[in-house]
């Protein structure tokens, strides 16, 4: 890559740090503040450098199109990988990680992603497989029928979610294992996060 002044590594090493923070990109505007500049015209000068450099990408037509190139190659997040879930333990306790995986910050957009191993093959005909990798993406609901990271109590499971008026139902992708139901007085159920990515390692 071709070197950049004083002044535009101030401006990347505040997009990176930025992303890093908050899964996407500064805005012009954002940039502007920061430095205190006057109008937005230097923020797309050192931005326009930036990228003939090679240290970002940027998508026209949106506000926050920047992506930080590192090495030629697009950027990088360590997600932790969280084996078996201890009981009374948040699933990313330090007890809970086994190892951090790298993967494109494209993939890891949001803040508090994770890694779950699967156990078991109740989920085999969505090509989630005993063994498998799970990428999951932390938020409090899903859609009807998305497949969710729920936690029961003091465990977690990968399943399809459903939610009627005064029931949860937790479906498997496996004729032989049938629907868990949990009516509301039932143990805890909380929804974890949406499986976004599904990780298969060969060997």
């Amino acid at each position: 890559m071709r070197r950049i002044t004083d002044r535009q590594k101030q401006v990347l090493d505040y997009i990176c740090d930025f992303i890093d923070e908050h899964s996407y990109a500064p805005s012009i505007r954002d940039i502007q503040k920061h430095f205190g500049l006057k109008s937005t015209k230097g923020v797309k000068d050192h931005i326009d450098r930036l990228v003939e450099k090679g240290y970002l990408n940027r998508t026209e037509g949106t506000a926050r199109a920047l992506r930080v190139v590192r090495d030629g190659k697009k950027a990088i997040k360590k997600i932790p990988l969280v084996g078996t879930v201890a009981a009374g333990l948040p699933i990313l306790a330090e007890e809970n990680i086994e190892d951090y995986l790298p993967v494109s910050a494209d993939m890891a957009r949001i803040k508090g992603m994770f890694f779950l191993r699967v156990n078991g093959d109740s989920m085999i005909n969505a090509a989630i497989m005993d063994g498998d990798l799970v990428l999951v993406r932390p938020q409090p609901f899903v859609e009807q029928g998305e497949i969710a990271v729920v936690r029961i109590g003091d465990e977690a499971t990968v399943k399809r979610f459903f939610r009627f008026k005064t029931r949860v139902e937790l479906r498997s992708e496996n004729p032989n294992h049938k629907p868990i139901v949990y009516r509301d007085e039932d143990e805890d159920v909380r929804i974890v996060g949406k499986v976004t990515a599904v990780l298969r390692i060969l060997e």
